[in-house]
C-alpha cells in the first residue's frame, strides 16, 4: 500500500509539465519531466511561484496555457475532481485554511476523497469507512482518542497525518506536497 522502502529505479516518465503558465498569478512557461520513483523539489521565497505551480498541476488554480502529460499521455485537471480521478493528490500549504475540513471528525477527513470505494450499493458503508480509518490510524501513527474526534482537537502534526491519509487512500500516482511540515 505504502512506497517500498528502496527506491524505485525507472526510466518510465510519470510526468512531463510543458510551458505551463498561469492565468492569475506570475507563472510563466514551467516546464520539467519525472521519472517514476523520483522526487522533484520546488525551492524559493515566498510568492515565487511554488503553489501556484502545484495548483496549477492540480486543477485548483486557473491554468492560461500549457500541457500536463502523466504516464505519456495528456491529462487536462480541470479542476481537482478531475485531478483525483487522473491519479494526482495534493497536500496544501495551508492545513487549516484548505487542509482539513474542521468541523468533521476524522473519519469523515480521512475518507472524504475517496467516498466512491465505501459505496455499499446506494450507501456508505460505515463499517469500510471504519475499516480504512483504522488502517490509516495504525500506518500513520495517529494520536486520537476516536475516529469519531473532531479534527480540530487534534495536534498540528496529528492533522497532517490524517490529510496524509486521506491522500494515501486514493492510490495517487503523482503526490503534490506544498510545505507539507509548515506549522508543525
Amino acid at each position: 500500500r505504502f512506497p517500498p522502502k528502496t527506491p524505485v529505479q525507472s526510466d518510465e516518465e510519470i510526468l512531463r509539465v510543458e510551458g505551463l503558465t498561469a492565468m492569475y498569478s506570475h507563472l510563466k512557461d514551467v516546464s520539467f519531466s519525472m521519472k517514476k520513483g523520483e522526487i522533484l523539489g520546488v525551492a524559493g521565497l515566498d510568492s515565487s511561484g511554488r503553489t501556484e505551480l502545484l495548483e496549477n498541476i492540480y486543477g485548483s488554480a486557473t491554468r492560461k496555457s500549457g500541457r500536463i502529460f502523466k504516464d505519456g499521455k495528456q491529462v487536462a485537471n480541470k479542476d481537482p475532481r478531475d485531478a483525483i480521478k487522473n491519479g494526482f493528490a495534493l497536500v496544501t500549504e495551508e492545513r487549516r485554511a484548505t487542509g482539513i475540513l474542521g468541523i468533521l471528525n476524522i473519519r469523515e477527513n480521512t475518507v472524504i476523497s475517496s467516498l466512491k470505494k465505501y459505496m455499499n450499493g446506494p450507501l456508505l458503508s460505515d463499517k469500510k469507512m471504519a475499516e480504512a480509518t483504522d488502517t490509516m490510524i495504525e500506518a500513520m501513527h495517529i494520536k486520537t482518542p476516536s475516529q469519531k474526534t473532531k479534527i480540530q482537537s487534534l495536534s498540528g502534526g496529528n492533522q497532517q497525518k490524517v490529510i496524509f491519509g486521506r491522500w494515501f487512500l486514493t492510490n495517487p500516482d503523482v503526490l503534490l506536497l506544498d510545505e507539507p511540515t509548515r506549522g508543525i
